[in-house]
């Protein structure tokens, strides 16, 4: 990829009409001159090389990459603002945001550990959002006014990020804005190709949704225009501004945020994805959950008062969002927008999204650092191509409707404007086998629920259910954690393994009491075991030791010496073959 040094700050972002996007995408002009590594192979000046080489001094025998990762082991920002003065080519590398972000991150967590607290501490001795990271952390109001000479610093490593951070999803996906607009206006999605249907609230009842709807994605549409609160970020700022919430990596107060979510060069900004804060239980008796979401089997956790974390508010600004990801603990989920485009990208169970690799039980899943990344490396373009064969979803939810996700189903999230959302996971009748699957074979994987809030809830339902089949289990993990320290950490961030949390089968026992749901309790457990045999057949065959082999070794050990029928190895240090 190369810039046109005459064409000024910007160039138009052309999109197909079949609904991918052109890969020649070119942003503006990097702030210090900075350009990408193709020009290097036109602008082959040795002049310039040694020019770069004399400026990074003895860093030059460094590639850019390992070069960053050098900078990055410094962990103090008067240092790194030093080091940047030494030269134009050493500010460019030091200009950095993600190194200055991680820099962040990095001395938040050491206060956290100092302070013994749950969260990074706010705001690090930081009274002000500033723009950026380096801004922000040296307290600058104004940038140095620094241009490096064409095409003295070539590197993808510095113009990628750059070029992530000014992408404009907008111009790039007009044309499925174009038509999602249309849809959402006319409420019946126009795209009969690959787009997300539109479902009136109206016409979908219980036992339809029960029944027929509840495996694929589709849009909840209403005429009701209070169904869904139109809370912005200032009027929440205004009631909740010194509220803290998390914030991904870092738990930040509400105004804080608004200043970063307001003006930040980030490549990914930070998404504001909260479930803990103070002001989530007022915000949520100002929405009512659809009647069709209503029916859900992690109530009967409530009823103990250890719930997995299950209600969320959001808000990240334009090109903030998520990477592919499936919902905790194999539940489905309903996300409704309060303001703002959200873009949708959806595949089912057995289809993996494209740039992104997983373990064989999907506990592990890397992709490219990035959503703008992933589309700039021609992803985007892929999951059309299997959109076009089936196998993919794409839309968009704009302000009032509300999008259901179903158990097991792949999405990545795009924040086309600045974005305000609602989102509940929940357990519909239909998928409890692959739920009960999930808490007894992917103990490792669990999440939400928090190890306090369990023990406490075991103990009381011991206690006034005694003759419980579970009791020998229940009793047996209380023995086996009455020596460890307890708080309100999630189970999510410790061992499972070690302390064989028994959720399955406390969950198996309130179905059990429960005069609603008891009824299917064994239809599902039918169903269990055949998930469980089919899994059975499916895992790679190993080898299997020969009977005889171990006979001739037992042999061999009594006597202490090879089984005369056995073959063997022999290499002795006088071998010279």
């Amino acid at each position: 990829m190369t810039i046109n040094e005459d064409s000024g700050s910007r160039k138009r972002r052309n999109i197909s009409r079949g609904g991918g996007i052109s890969r020649d995408i070119v942003t503006q002009r990097h702030p210090l001159n900075v350009k990408p590594s193709g020009n290097a192979l036109i602008y082959n000046d040795s002049k310039l090389l040694a020019k770069k080489a004399h400026q990074l001094g003895d860093l030059h025998i460094f590639n850019d990459e390992l070069l960053l990762d050098l900078l990055g082991f410094i962990d103090d920002e008067k240092d790194l603002k030093n080091l940047s003065h030494c030269s134009k080519v050493l500010y460019a590398f030091v200009y950095d945001e993600q190194l200055w972000r991680s820099l962040y991150m990095k001395k938040a967590f050491n206060e956290l550990k100092i302070f013994k607290t749950k969260a990074p501490i706010y705001p690090l001795n930081i009274s002000k959002w500033r723009g950026s990271w380096r801004k922000t952390m040296l307290g600058l109001n104004e940038e140095a006014n620094l241009q490096l000479e064409e095409n003295l610093l070539c590197s993808d490593v510095l113009f990628r990020p750059y070029q992530c951070s000014q992408i404009n999803y907008k111009e790039l996906f007009k044309d499925l804005i174009f038509e999602e607009e249309l849809s959402w206006k006319l409420k019946e999605t126009q795209n009969k190709k690959y787009g997300i249907k539109r479902i009136s609230e109206d016409l979908l009842t219980n036992d339809l949704f029960n029944s027929k709807h509840y495996l694929k994605p589709f849009i909840l549409t209403t005429d009701n225009k209070e169904r869904w609160p139109t809370w912005t970020l200032d009027e929440l700022c205004k009631r909740f501004a010194n509220v803290q919430f998390r914030q991904e990596a870092v738990t930040w107060p509400l105004n804080f945020y608004s200043q970063y979510f307001a003006k930040n060069q980030d490549e990914s900004p930070l998404y504001l994805f909260d479930c803990q804060s103070k002001a989530i239980k007022e915000l949520s008796n100002e929405y009512k959950v659809p009647k069709i979401f209503e029916n859900d089997l992690f109530k009967l956790f409530n009823t103990v008062t250890c719930r997995p974390d299950h209600r969320w508010l959001i808000a990240g600004p334009e090109r903030s969002g998520s990477k592919f990801h499936l919902d905790p603990n194999f539940t489905s989920a309903w996300n409704a927008n309060v303001s703002g485009m959200k873009l949708w990208i959806m595949l089912p169970p057995n289809i993996k999204p494209p740039g992104v690799g997983t373990d064989e039980d999907e506990s592990e899943v890397t992709s490219p650092l990035g959503i703008a990344e992933w589309i700039l490396s021609g992803f985007y373009n892929d999951s059309i191509k299997l959109a076009l064969d089936g196998k993919c979803l794409i839309g968009i939810t704009f302000p009032g409707e509300c999008i259901f996700v179903p158990s097991g189903w792949w999405h990545s999230v795009i924040n086309l404007e600045d974005s305000i959302a609602l989102t509940q996971n929940f357990v519909p009748t239909g998928v409890l086998p692959q739920v009960l699957n999930f808490l007894k074979n992917k103990k490792d994987q669990i999440s939400g629920f928090h190890l306090d809030d369990f023990i406490k809830s075991l103990k009381t339902f011991i206690k006034e259910n005694p003759n419980i089949e579970s009791r020998e289990i229940f009793e047996k993990f209380l023995n086996d954690i009455a020596n460890k320290e307890i708080d309100h950490e999630d189970i999510g961030e410790l061992c499972s393994d070690d302390l064989n949390l028994p959720i399955y089968e406390f969950f198996i026992e309130l179905i059990k009491q429960d005069e609603n749901y008891n009824k299917i309790l064994p239809n599902a457990l039918e169903k269990l075991k055949q998930i469980e045999i089919e899994k059975l057949k499916n895992k790679p065959k190993t080898i299997v030791q020969s009977k005889i082999w171990d006979e001739l070794t037992k042999q061999a050990i009594k006597t202490n010496k090879e089984p005369e029928s056995a073959f063997s190895f022999n290499f002795e240090e006088s071998d010279d073959e």
